[in-house]
């Protein structure tokens, strides 16, 4: 009952002095609803890290033509992988096997009088079991494509829309940097790339027709990617490709890599390091918002402290205990901070959903609603500790006679 009744005279206290809770609630609010807001975007950004690594395919390894730090695809003018270099992958233990394929990036396309630009590559039918993505509707790429050098196309999405809107694109004609290709296919739906771009502006072209019609590259291949059975070995089999292809190109120990090569981990590892420093600025605004929240906190019950000291004075005569004052004073900040979480979480998840609208990655979940209730009544504990050991220290003949 004693419990119940300092609870009582705290809520009371609460509700008499409407401003003061009012100040205190707006600080908790805005501190727990970026905290809730950056949880919320830190969680997406790890599901769509990811999902990346899906598309990716944990169970690949990508080999580029041209050394150095380069990111992103190699393209037909860097080609420089041969048709041994790929033999001799294939017959790795572990490799199931490797397909070629050339790149051109942000080509022309033209159909009637709609233009746009698209990645464009040159592919063998193993292309569908390696990246496990085939044809939504139509037809794919096939191996009698490739014998007859067939100007034939399978379309992303994206790229369907600009160039087709709603319209059926299948049977259509569409211009690659002049040259005619007739749409047999569209694309599965992939979303976005291991690098970040728009895996479905990608339009697909026999490999032949690609290397000896369009991109002039007849000789070499400019990317590899090699499917292997266990992917926990895929660092092994990445070091066994290194070796055979310093081997075949004849570099000396002295010599860099005059090619690239990726593996999820790696590709998880740099998108992770890319997006580390914009994650340490939002979880630094996250940490100090809620610390603002509790000073003010503190500042405005200190201040109360001294307006209540007649008040504080009168309980200790009546009977009243330090440890009352203190679970007094203690219950207000908690109750104050508690409200005020509740609201910011409200607030948060408004903003939340606002920003994903937006196409933001976010993720709404318990997590973000347990940590911000968790941390609004740490921020009433421990920042409602001092002006309520400052009340109940107070001398309570000095305190009546203020």
């Amino acid at each position: 009952m004693k419990i119940m009744k300092i609870v009582g005279v705290s809520l009371k206290s609460i509700l008499k002095h409407k401003l003061r809770t009012a100040l205190i609630e707006l600080a908790i609010l805005v501190g727990i609803a970026t905290l809730t807001v950056v949880v919320s975007l830190t969680q997406g950004a790890n599901k769509l890290i990811m999902k990346r690594i899906q598309n990716f395919g944990p169970d690949a390894i990508m080999v580029h033509s041209g050394g150095g730090k380069m990111r992103g695809p190699s393209t037909a003018q860097q080609a420089n992988l041969t048709k041994k270099d790929i033999s001799d992958i294939e017959n790795i233990s572990g490799v199931k096997f490797a397909t070629p394929f050339q790149v051109e990036l942000d080509m022309p396309l033209k159909y009637d009088n709609q233009f746009t630009t698209s990645w464009v590559m040159g592919v063998e039918p193993d292309w569908r079991d390696a990246w496990r993505r085939g044809a939504s509707k139509g037809a794919f790429i096939s191996n009698s494509d490739n014998e007859q050098l067939s100007r034939v196309c399978v379309i992303g999405v994206t790229t369907a829309k600009e160039l087709f809107g709603k319209a059926d694109p299948i049977g259509e004609s569409i211009l690659v940097k002049n040259i005619s290709f007739k749409v047999i296919g569209i694309l599965e739906k992939r979303g976005q790339s291991p690098a970040g771009t728009d895996f479905d502006n990608l339009i697909l072209i026999p490999f032949s027709t690609a290397s000896r019609r369009l991109m002039n590259q007849p000789l070499y291949t400019s990317m590899l990617r090699v499917i292997i059975s266990d992917p926990a070995r895929a660092k092994h089999v990445a070091g066994k490709i290194s070796g055979i292809l310093r081997e075949n190109h004849r570099l000396a120990s002295t010599q860099e890599d005059d090619f690239r090569i990726s593996t999820a981990e790696q590709i998880a590892k740099m998108i992770k390091s890319t997006s580390k420093t914009l994650g340490l600025f939002l979880w630094l605004i996250a940490v100090i918002s809620p610390l603002v929240g509790g000073i003010v906190l503190m500042n405005i019950m200190l201040m109360a402290v001294s307006e209540r000291k007649r008040e504080i004075g009168l309980r200790r005569a009546l009977g009243a205990k330090k440890r009352d004052i203190i679970f007094q004073f203690l219950t207000e900040s908690v109750v104050l901070t508690f409200s005020g979480g509740g609201l910011g979480v409200g607030v948060g998840v408004i903003i939340a959903i606002f920003v994903r609208h937006l196409g933001k990655p976010i993720s709404i979940s318990w997590q973000p609603f347990a940590t911000a209730f968790v941390i609004s009544v740490l921020i009433g504990l421990f920042f409602g500790v001092y002006p309520a050991k400052k009340a109940a220290n107070l001398d309570p003949v000095d305190a009546l006679n203020q």
